[in-house]
């Protein structure tokens, strides 16, 4: 692939990082710890307006048409600045909404979306865990059971929920204002507000259900495009972290020296800019797959692993690096490694990456590399 920014890329990529940093400070977050759940409306309007919320959406709901590559920009810039929005959730749904969804589906949902209106988000926090076995079965037109951890679910205008039926998987867009559901708050690492979803006896509305597909497995399609939008997003997050370290490294002497001379600290604060730039080449190449129509299957993972082991380790060097500082919660490298951690875990870890990286690997001889 051709890692060069098209004209496109370059000015998303500029806006984006122009709004958030503008938006969304160290003093913001103080002002915010205290929110338990929701999200900041007014950032999600402004992401709007300046036509970044519906970027790849096409224009005909309201949106811009980018492809995959160039919009995952907007989450490198939401990392940076540790913005608590269901962002990823949103980008993910609505294409999925684009592609598969009934006409019906698309004209009532996405332009709301693309205004700032409304927010989507997905529950498949569960799907990694057993394999896909804690996926919920429609039995009829009626589902049971439960799913944890999904984000910003209250007042989404849609929760993309995975289903399994005999033909394969359904996606099924879930409305807590018309669909009878419990829900239980669950707080993350990262303070969103997650949520506990439990169905009894659910009746399902056909005209909300898109699937199943003959010629293609619509949850793995949601899954590689989730694993890749986690890592973005975890991309944004540690590279302001290395960038945080370095200053502070350099301007805090110790023995009349700047901690940044000596080697121990270069040494760790230069393996964290590898593994950042390794994790950046991975995500470039799986969304370069997604955006040209390929399949992304073992990058997509490649990307998710990739972005556990470096939020791990980049996480953990700058706590280090700032020494009792970075315990001291009123300063603000701590929620680094707290959004870190949380994104490490999110659509599973690095192991349950691995593990679902040598199965799909065992069970198709055209993926990886032979030697």
């Amino acid at each position: 692939m051709d890692f060069t920014k098209t004209e496109t890329h370059h000015s998303m990529e500029a806006l984006s990082q122009n709004i958030f940093r503008d938006q969304v400070s160290d003093a913001y977050h103080k002002l915010d710890r205290a929110r338990t759940e929701g999200f900041d409306a007014d950032l999600w309007r402004v992401l709007a307006d300046a036509g970044l919320l519906g970027a790849i959406v096409s224009e005909d709901f309201g949106g811009s048409g980018l492809n995959f590559l160039e919009a995952s920009t907007l989450l490198e810039a939401q990392g940076a600045v540790l913005a608590r929005l269901p962002l990823w959730q949103s980008i993910v749904a609505a294409q999925a909404i684009e592609k598969f969804g009934s006409m019906q589906n698309k004209q009532s949902l996405l332009p709301a979306f693309s205004a700032g209106d409304s927010h989507f988000t997905i529950a498949v926090a569960d799907t990694t865990r057993t394999g896909l076995n804690s996926i919920l079965s429609l039995n009829g037109d009626k589902v049971s059971g439960c799913v944890n951890n999904v984000a910003f679910a209250t007042d989404a205008a849609a929760i993309l929920l995975p289903l399994k039926t005999e033909r394969g998987h359904v996606l099924y867009l879930l409305d807590l204002n018309q669909d009878i559901v419990t829900v239980a708050l669950q707080i993350a690492s990262n303070n969103e507000p997650h949520y506990q979803l439990t169905f009894h006896d659910m009746s399902i509305d056909p005209k909300r259900t898109i699937g199943p597909s003959s010629s293609l497995d619509m949850l793995e399609w949601v899954l590689q495009r989730s694993y890749v939008a986690i890592a973005t997003l975890q991309l944004g997050v540690v590279e302001e972290a290395i960038k945080r370290t370095a200053r502070y490294v350099s301007e805090r002497h110790q023995f009349n020296k700047p901690l940044a001379s000596f080697q121990a600290v270069s040494h760790r604060a230069a393996n964290g800019y590898i593994d950042y730039s390794s994790l950046r080449a991975c995500i470039w190449l799986a969304a370069y797959k997604i955006s040209s129509g390929q399949d992304a299957t073992t990058e997509s993972r490649t990307a998710k692993w990739w972005a556990c082991e470096a939020g791990h380790r980049i996480g953990h060097t700058a706590q280090h690096l700032h020494g009792g500082m970075g315990a001291d919660i009123d300063y603000p490298i701590h929620r680094y490694f707290l959004w870190a951690k949380q994104l490490e875990y999110t659509l599973g870890g690095a192991q349950e990456q691995l593990a679902q990286l040598g199965k799909k690997l065992a069970d198709d001889d055209n993926l990886g590399i032979a030697v």
